[in-house]
């Protein structure tokens, strides 16, 4: 999951028209905690750390997701803190996104191990809204991108 959204984060910002942003560039991404409200939903909170070489601030407004597994929705994510990445420099920023899992059963019955999910089988649905200072906002729709494919771009 940590990975699913680390691509879902780079696709945000390099998606962008303005110039240098293509530039952007996410270095290092951990999930520093993890809350287990109850079986099915959890709060990650993942830090990072991001080089913004434009001269202008980008703030993550909203992120919404559907993790599917073979066109049956597995999970949602849901951006919970937004977030403001600042011009010209590199900085340690935080964002925490609410995964809820849709059919608890299934998750036992793949395992526990995220390792060994075969990855073919899950494709995401993703919403993510941006806005750069002096522009306006910008919606980005992602429609059935292949989680396979999200991970080997990292």
């Amino acid at each position: 999951m940590n990975r699913l959204l680390a691509i879902a984060l780079v696709t945000i910002l390099f998606t962008t028209s303005c110039s240098k942003l293509k530039e952007v560039d996410v270095r290092d991404m951990k999930v520093t905690k993890f809350e287990l409200i109850n079986t099915t939903t959890a709060n990650i909170h993942i830090e990072y750390l991001i080089e913004n070489p434009s001269g202008r601030t980008i703030s993550v407004l909203s992120a919404d997701g559907i993790l599917k597994k073979r066109g049956v929705n597995f999970a949602y994510a849901t951006l919970i803190s937004a977030d403001e990445i600042t011009p010209k420099m590199a900085s340690i920023n935080g964002i925490v996104f609410r995964i809820e899992i849709s059919d608890p059963l299934s998750l036992l019955a793949m395992g526990l191990n995220v390792s060994k999910w075969d990855l073919d089988e899950f494709l995401l649905d993703g919403v993510f809204t941006l806005k750069v200072s002096g522009a306006r906002r910008r919606t980005l729709k992602y429609k059935d991108v292949p989680l396979e494919n999200i991970i080997n771009a990292l």
